[in-house]
């Protein structure tokens, strides 16, 4: 990377790459803010299924690193979660921002996202600095978006949809305290409870499930009363001459905590002990007293007991006393006021498995490239990945490659639910080391060992020619290719070469024996030769290429007077069918 520190601003994300388009117009600039930044630095949280609006400021920098800053760009952004869009302030001329009109801008994030979990958005921004020129860089952003709640008047759970399957805790709402409050719940998926908070309850399989819950607000009544016995002692009125000879008249009243009659019986003539069922007495304001009496025509009536008694719940209370009067009340529930409420959790299905496969190998050479694929029937947004990084734009069936890696996509469907492949692993075999080689008159010889070789002669494979050296019989172009293991092949430089014949390889050997000296020279070189090379030509030049002296060789050693030239370089070529050419430094 460059080491110019650029803060590159905004930013969010879109659930695929694109372009800003006009689905979130109308961002506000917070015009205080003079600092380069992002504000905020993070999205707020938003809710699954709810709208969601974010506008988000940015003040860019003039310039970086000594660097001026000509304008910024947002290229594209990813890693939105389904459901959600972007737009800036500037979509007229694609999100390009000149700071040196205005070093603000904004965007505003909107729609309604259908995922939930934290998301990770990659913001692409090129930023043209002058002298360097454009510089690409992507900016990380997080949003999360939390599970959705359902609910009403009468309950509510969470959450209320999810991909696949979710657990969901409820919460009945209606409490009739002081009264009783009963619950009935039917859950949609073969569960019921009766009890304010249920148990958590699971949804393993896609659909809808209905929920109902029946609240019901209670009271309590007295449905019955039995007396079982009476104590003595209410016998010796004018009317009841003995309690030897006659049996009390019993009745009861029941009372609440205001002292208000509740009810009062009939009574029931001549006995020791009555029961009165079919009873419909409300209770209110607890807590009670039942009154048990011997009702008496001419004098005052007889008390048999007065007892206190409470309700906490239907059943039978019993009552009684030292004196010996005791008996039960039977006390029941009834409704008062009912609420029946419903509302339904969704369970959308994940996109169907899919599997990413190439179309043809999945293992080439350094320079070609592999496809890949992926099927998305049924999907609304793809995106390709390599290892854990998101390959931004890369958002179609198939994806082309030449890189090294393992590869995978997520699907998303229209429901926002995803679905991650299992990987393809893609293999790009390197190159042979480059295979460089020496020539040494006819003899070429290849420096890279630990590789099959074949030799070239004007771009054809030469029969045989597989080895380490080559000898050459012909002029031509000549190159040599390394092949490895796999198939790979890396071929060298061509390289034009003249054959050198038998006789011209004589004189070669000749001009090597020719021996200068003094080299340097003051102001006499001399050069000695094969006899051999009698009427050879020879010619001196200074470093500029002007002819100074040239003759013919007609004798073994040969002397050149160098007085009148200047110091420096010089040369002196001998040439017959072949020629080489030596460097001499007068001093």
């Amino acid at each position: 990377m460059k080491k110019i520190t650029v803060l590159l601003v905004l930013f969010f994300s879109f659930y695929s790459i694109q372009k800003s388009v006009a689905q979130c117009p109308g961002c506000l600039i917070d015009n205080t803010l003079t600092t380069p930044g992002i504000y905020p630095n993070n999205l707020p949280n938003g809710t699954q299924g709810q709208a969601y609006s974010s506008d988000v400021t940015f003040v860019m920098f003039t310039d970086t690193s000594g660097y001026t800053v000509n304008y910024f760009k947002i290229l594209s952004v990813s890693g939105l979660p389904f459901g959600l869009t972007w737009e800036c302030n500037n979509s007229g001329n694609n999100c390009q921002y000149d700071p040196a009109v205005n070093i603000r801008g904004c965007v505003k994030i909107c729609g309604t996202p259908m995922q939930t979990g934290s998301f990770t958005m990659n913001v692409y921004v090129l930023t043209n600095l002058q002298t360097v020129g454009n510089f690409n860089s992507i900016q990380p952003m997080t949003i999360i978006i939390d599970p959705s709640t359902g609910g009403n008047s009468g309950f509510t759970f969470s959450p209320n949809q999810a991909c696949d399957s979710l657990t969901a805790d409820f919460n009945a709402l209606i409490d009739g305290s002081p009264n009783p409050t009963s619950y009935n719940w039917n859950f949609g998926n073969g569960d019921s409870s009766n009890v304010k908070n249920p148990p958590a309850q699971n949804y393993t399989t896609p659909g809808d499930y209905v929920i109902s819950l029946e609240t019901n607000i209670l009271g309590y009544k007295v449905t019955g009363v039995n007396l079982a016995s009476v104590q003595p002692g209410w016998g010796g009125d004018i009317e009841e001459a003995s309690e030897t000879f006659f049996n009390p008249d019993p009745f009861f009243e029941i009372f609440n905590s205001a002292s208000t009659n509740l009810f009062t019986s009939p009574f029931v003539q001549d006995s020791l002990s009555a029961t009165w069922s079919g009873l419909d007495i409300n209770l209110t304001a607890p807590p009670y007293n039942i009154n048990v009496w011997d009702i008496d025509d001419v004098s005052a009536n007889d008390n048999l007991g007065n007892f206190s008694f409470n309700v906490t719940g239907p059943g039978v209370i019993p009552f009684t006393g030292s004196a010996g009067t005791s008996g039960t009340i039977t006390v029941e529930t009834f409704v008062i006021q009912s609420f029946t409420h419903y509302d339904t959790i969704h369970i959308y299905a994940s996109p169907l498995t899919s599997t990413v496969s190439t179309v043809g190998n999945d293992s080439v050479c350094d320079g070609d490239t592999v496809q890949l694929y992926a099927d998305n029937t049924g999907i609304n947004t793809i995106q390709w990945y390599n290892d854990t990084t998101l390959i931004a734009g890369a958002n179609t069936p198939y994806y082309t490659t030449s890189q090294s890696g393992n590869y995978w996509v997520e699907l998303t469907n229209q429901s926002g639910c995803t679905f991650q492949s299992a990987p393809q692993n893609v293999f790009i075999v390197p190159l042979p080391s480059f295979p460089s080689f020496l020539a040494n008159v006819n003899m070429l010889t290849c420096l890279l060992t630990g590789f099959p070789l074949q030799w070239t002669l004007n771009g054809v494979p030469i029969p045989g020619a597989t080895f380490q050296t080559l000898e050459i019989t012909q002029d031509g172009v000549y190159s040599v290719i390394a092949k490895n293991s796999f198939g790979c092949i890396r071929e060298s430089s061509p390289n034009y070469l003249q054959y050198t014949s038998p006789a011209g390889m004589e004189e070669m050997a000749l001009l090597n024996a020719v021996s200068i000296y003094p080299n340097p020279a003051a102001d006499e070189l001399n050069f000695s030769v094969n006899e051999k090379m009698m009427g050879y030509h020879y010619q001196l030049t200074d470093c500029i290429g002007r002819t100074l002296q040239q003759g013919l060789v007609n004798e073994t050693l040969v002397k050149l007077t160098l007085s009148d030239y200047e110091k420096g370089i010089y040369f002196l070529t001998i040439e017959g069918k072949i020629k080489k050419t030596f460097k001499v430094l007068k001093n």
